[in-house]
Parts: structure tokens; sequence; C-alpha cells
């Protein structure tokens, strides 16, 4: 091949804010730092204010723990706090909430996975609902909390993630990202710099200063002021799925009791989210404006949170949907610059988290980089349509009959993918799994089962059991969830001594 250039990258310039800034700038540093790779931050003012709240999916912690942080450390410095999964309420009318827990449900028996066993239970008049079987949801619904270890395995896969404030979370990682060596250069207007050539980005240019480097990471958030503005790659629109065109935004009081899990409530336009960290709680409410006035949407907020409210609501636009590349040129978006996704099931941490991890998986040799921009794009194509996939799920299996917003959302298009994921499911309760899947089995049979999907039939494999053996299983499973459970500490108390605690060892 001729005419490529095959300069080394050596320099990279994140352009943007916030945590999408930061957590490229850690990310990078530590993974590519040794090898003489230059990282520096072009800062733009933050945007984040003090009433924002972030909650994050199981592998962020994995995340942070490759990053060198310390986790204790983290949750002091950010008020923050743990999570056990998600609880949804009003999405079946007048049936009770479900759990979305992080990890497993029941536990194989005689080597057959236990999905099938609880349909066919189900089936024969079972009433006892599958998250009854998950020890995270159990601990969660009492308001217990533990971190997994090694004895509690044979629950399957356990795990949890946290809550944080958002300003005191970008505070700590620009701490971290400085402390070793991420250079960080303020930034306010500019304008792009482009290589006549090959169109690349060559340089930003703020008054009579220029910002040059090899790669430009685009974390500007949803203005996508690089990739998108700055290089026109289209934006995808996923509106027709998700209808929340406007999010308001305000911290309520502190919770009595400190649960560990988020709260998700269907609202006759739009849902609520709470997110509650050690000082206060973050509420968001998604709706569309054509159905809800912002003034109306602070009232229902206050009414169904039923917290007493800070004078600090703000009210944002909202479009999900994604970039159609996310790697141009010699620039990559991440974060919402690379897509913006609908606050439920708290994806949007991973999302950024992911584009980072494929990107120091593929980071390029030399400025040429066509192949490893080609191969990304695909990855994060599949991870943005996987993450669209699961969360219309939410809104197309919805039973809230009489309010046209939801009559709506039932009666949608949705894609082929995820058309075939609930077909196969409703006929023999399993969950086909692509490339680039965000939600493991688990948290597709939580979000089946709990919106009331239930299959025709099962695998049967499960009929070589007998049919006291598997109940006896099922006896012994709720019998030692409810045992460990009652042996936990609350969440409150956990917090106290794992990180208050730690924190008076230090001082």
């Amino acid at each position: 091949m001729t005419g490529l250039d095959m300069r080394q990258v050596r320099k990279v310039v994140i352009v943007g804010r916030d945590v999408a800034a930061w957590l490229s700038a850690n990310a990078l540093i530590r993974a590519l730092g040794g090898t003489g790779l230059k990282v520096e931050v072009a800062e733009l003012p933050g945007l984040l204010r003090a009433q924002d709240t972030l909650a994050s999916l199981p592998t962020l912690e994995n995340f942070h723990r490759l990053l060198g942080f310390d986790e204790a450390a983290l949750l002091r410095a950010t008020e923050g706090a743990y999570t056990l999964g998600q609880s949804f309420a009003g999405f079946s009318g007048a049936a009770a909430p479900f759990f979305h827990p992080y990890g497993s449900h029941g536990g194989a028996i005689n080597r057959v996975p236990f999905m099938p066993f609880w349909i066919k239970a189900r089936q024969a008049g079972l009433n006892v609902a599958l998250e009854e079987f998950s020890l995270t949801a159990a601990a969660a619904k009492q308001g217990r909390f533990f971190l997994p270890t090694d004895e509690m395995s044979a629950f399957g896969h356990l795990d949890y993630a946290c809550h944080f404030r958002a300003r005191p979370y970008v505070q700590f990682l620009k701490a971290q990202a400085m402390s070793r060596g991420v250079e960080v250069r303020p930034l306010r207007l500019f304008d792009i710099r482009r290589d006549a050539g090959n169109g690349h980005i060559a340089a930003l240019v703020s008054g009579a200063h220029e910002i040059t480097g090899d790669l430009f990471i685009d974390a500007t958030g949803a203005e996508s002021l690089l990739l998108g503005q700055g290089l026109n790659v289209e934006f995808e629109s996923w509106s027709q799925w998700f209808p929340g065109n406007r999010v308001l935004t305000v911290s309520g009081e502190r919770l009595r009791r400190l649960p560990a899990y988020s709260q998700v409530r269907a609202l006759p336009s739009g849902c609520l989210h709470l997110t509650p960290v050690r000082d206060m709680t973050g509420l968001q409410h998604v709706y569309n404006e054509a159905y809800m006035s912002d003034q109306a949407a602070l009232e229902a907020t206050a009414l169904v949170a039923g917290l007493r409210l800070q004078p600090d609501a703000v009210v944002s636009p909202l479009t999900a949907g994604r970039r159609r590349q996310a790697w141009a040129g010699n620039c990559i978006a991440v974060g919402e610059a690379a897509g913006s996704l609908d606050p439920i099931d708290n994806a949007g941490l991973h999302v950024l988290q992911t584009g980072l991890v494929h990107l120091i998986d593929l980071f390029p040799l030399t400025a040429d980089s066509r192949l490893e921009a080609r191969d990304y794009n695909v990855r994060m194509q599949q991870c943005f349509e996987r993450i669209r996939d699961y969360q219309t799920a939410h809104y197309k299996l919805n039973r809230i009959d009489n309010e046209p917003f939801w009559d709506r959302l039932r009666a949608m298009d949705i894609p082929d993918t995820l058309a075939y994921k609930i077909e196969l499911f409703r006929a023999r309760g399993m969950v086909p799994l692509y490339e680039e899947e965000v939600f493991v089995a688990d948290d597709w049979l939580a979000l089946f089962a709990g919106h009331g999907l239930m299959p025709r039939s099962y695998d049967p494999m499960a009929d070589l059991t007998p049919d006291e053996d598997a109940i006896r299983h099922f006896q012994n499973i709720l019998g030692v969830i409810r045992q460990t459970v009652e042996k936990m500490r609350t969440h409150d108390a956990f917090i106290e001594r794992e990180i208050s605690g730690n924190l008076a060892k230090t001082v």
C-alpha cells in the first residue's frame, strides 16, 4: 500500500469536559503512558451542576480497579453509595414493582440452568417471582448490602455497582489524572484547523494559540463539537423508540434509610429516576413536552417522590441516538459525543467505558488508522444497538392502559433484533445474545419476567429431573437466601463501617 501516513502517534488531545474528558485521560495515561504517549486535556468549562448524580453498572467497578482507584476513597470523595440493582414500578399497571438485580437467579439443577425449572413451576401454579431466587434482589429489597465472596458462589454470579455525586467524581478523576502526568489546558471558544491533504484534524485554534496532536478525542458531550460539528458525522435519532425529549433534574433530601438500589417509576407521560447517594437523592424526570409542561413535570416529581426538593431544578433537552461513526479520520468520540442514551438502565457511563476499552485495544500504531477505525465503528455500533434494544423493551412491553404516551409505545414497531429476542423468549424462555451485548442473559431474564412476559414452553432438559427434586432445590434456595440476608448489615451500617470507618482510620 502507498500513500499511508506512517508517523507514530505520540500525542493525544482530549477535547471536552467533565466525566468523559477525565475518565478518558485516566484510561489512556494508565494504559499507554508507559509507552511515552503524551496525553493532554483541552478542558472546556464544566456543565455539571450540584444536583447531578451518576449511576454505574457493575463493569465500572472493575474498570476503576484497573485504573488503580481505591473504591473506599472514591466513595468518600463523592458521597457515594452502593447499588445492587434497579427497582421498576408502574410499568405493569397495578402490578407490584419488579427488581432487576445485578446477579444470577437461582442455581443450576443437575447442570441445567435454573430458568427452565422456574418456567415449568410457574406453569404448574408456582406464585414466586423470579427475583425471589436472587440473593442480590432479596438483600436490596430488605435494605441490606454485601460484597460478593467466594463462599457465595453457590448463588451464581453476584455483583454490585455505585452511585456518585457527579461534580466530586470529576474532581477525583481530574486529580488522579494530573498526578499521573496528564497535562491540562483551559479552553473556551475554538476553531478546528484541518489537514489540507487528508482532512484530519491538525489543530485546535483558540485566538493566537494552537493545540496540535496526532489523535483527538471528542469528549464534548451531546454537542459533539469535533466529530459532529467539526467533521459533520451524521446523528441517527432514535426518537421513534425513546419519546422522552426533556429531562428535569432536581435534588431531593436524603432518604431516611439509604436503599442499595436506584428506582425507576413510570408516570403517565414519562419516567422518574431516583438515584440515592449519602447526602441527597438525585431525581431525573424524563418526559415529552407534547404531553407535559416543565412546570407540570416539576410538580409531578415532587408529588411522586414524596421528598422535599431543593430550588435547583433545571430542564435539559434529550434526543436518544448515536453518531453513524464514532471514529472518523483521527478523531474518536466517546460518551455522549458518540451517542446519547435514555437514562433508563443506567448505561451512560458504560458506553463511555466501553468506548475507551475498545480504543485502547485498537490504539493506532501509526497516524493512518483506517483499519482500526473500521473495527472500532463496528464494535461501537453494536454496543449502542444492544443497549437500544434492552431499553426499548421496557417501553414496548409496558402494560399501562389508557395512557396515550404508553399506548403508542406498546404499539410501536421495534428493531428486528429485539423482536427476535422477544419471540424466542416467548416461545421457549431462551435469550439469544449478540456481539457486544452489554446486558447478559440474567439481565434480559429479569427484564422479561419483570414485565410479565411468560414463555409458552421451556427447555425439555428440565423434565429429566423429578419434580420433587426440583421442589426441594427451590425450597433450599429460598431458605438459604433468607438466612443469608438476615445476617447481613444494613446498607447504612455497611457504609458507616467500610467507608466512613475507613476515613476515621486515615485521619
